[in-house]
Order: C-alpha cells, then sequence, then structure tokens
C-alpha cells in the first residue's frame, strides 16, 4: 500500500532560504595573504581573531584554519613576519601574536590596492549572483575550484 506524498511546500521554503541568504566564500591562500597583511598593517593581532575580524568585516567571506595557517607559514617564510607571546589576564597561557616586520610593510601596501578593489568585486559579483541567482542551480556547490569558482575564491565546501 503506497502512503500520499508530503506537499512539496518545505522542500521549496527551504530553496527559497537559500536564494535569500547570500553564500559564504572561502579566501585561497593569495587572498588570505592580502587579509592578513591587511590586518597587521593597522596593528599586531592572533590568528583567531584573523578569521573572526574578516567575518565581522566582510560576512560574506570565510577563512579556514588550514588556509590560514598556510597564509602565516607563507609569510614567516618569506620573512614579512613575526610572532611573539602575549600574556591575556583571561587566558591561562600566552597567546601568539603576529607582528608585521618593517621592512615588509611597502609590499604590503601596494598589495592594498588589488585586495581592495577585489573586495569590492567580489562583493558586487555575490550580490548580483544572488539576486539573480545566475551560475547556481541552487541545489548544491561543485566539489572543488573547477569551472564556476573564482580564482582564490572557492564556494563554501570547495578546499
Amino acid at each position: 500500500m503506497r502512503s500520499t506524498p508530503k506537499p512539496a511546500r518545505a522542500g521549496l521554503e527551504v530553496i527559497h532560504a537559500f536564494f535569500a541568504r547570500p553564500a559564504i566564500q572561502h579566501l585561497g591562500l593569495e587572498l588570505a595573504v592580502c587579509w592578513v597583511l591587511e590586518c597587521l598593517l593597522e596593528a599586531d593581532t592572533y590568528p583567531t581573531a584573523l578569521m573572526h575580524d574578516l567575518a565581522a568585516a566582510h560576512p560574506k567571506l570565510r577563512l579556514s584554519e588550514t588556509v590560514l595557517q598556510q597564509a602565516l607559514t607563507f609569510l614567516d617564510q618569506l620573512g614579512a613576519i613575526s610572532s611573539y607571546a602575549q600574556r591575556c589576564p583571561s587566558r591561562g597561557r600566552p597567546r601568539r601574536m603576529l607582528h608585521l616586520l618593517e621592512g615588509s610593510r611597502e609590499q604590503a601596501l601596494d598589495l592594498m590596492v588589488p585586495w581592495h578593489h577585489w573586495l569590492e568585486e567580489n562583493e558586487l559579483q555575490l550580490c548580483v549572483e544572488t539576486g539573480s541567482h545566475a551560475n547556481s542551480s541552487g541545489l548544491h556547490a561543485p566539489a572543488h575550484g573547477a569551472a564556476g569558482c573564482r580564482p582564490g575564491v572557492l564556494p563554501s565546501g570547495c578546499q
């Protein structure tokens, strides 16, 4: 005996909710380096704050711990950053603070123009795609950085 299928309304509401929310994008290595440099140009900071500050400043962008560590390793190997321990009253152990070395400040500043241009272009593109439903069937994101993924940015779920 067959049961009567349930109405698809709940399914369609989920799809409408998908289009109402902008898709989260994850930064790749190159863009993560730019984000780290932008933050370090302002002040010393620590890795977890870099991820949280990105989400606060650019709600559609995220930075994974893996890519962040790759970016920090890259900058460390270039000799662009150093780190030091800072005691925090609310923590039992010292926090690893990151510092941009003076010799790398000029190069970091040079990257800020293309970085900010990319941010403006990317945020505009995300708004256009979200509003017009372009480039997405709405069912699932590509599983890897292939066709449909912008260079330097992977859709949610792409690693």
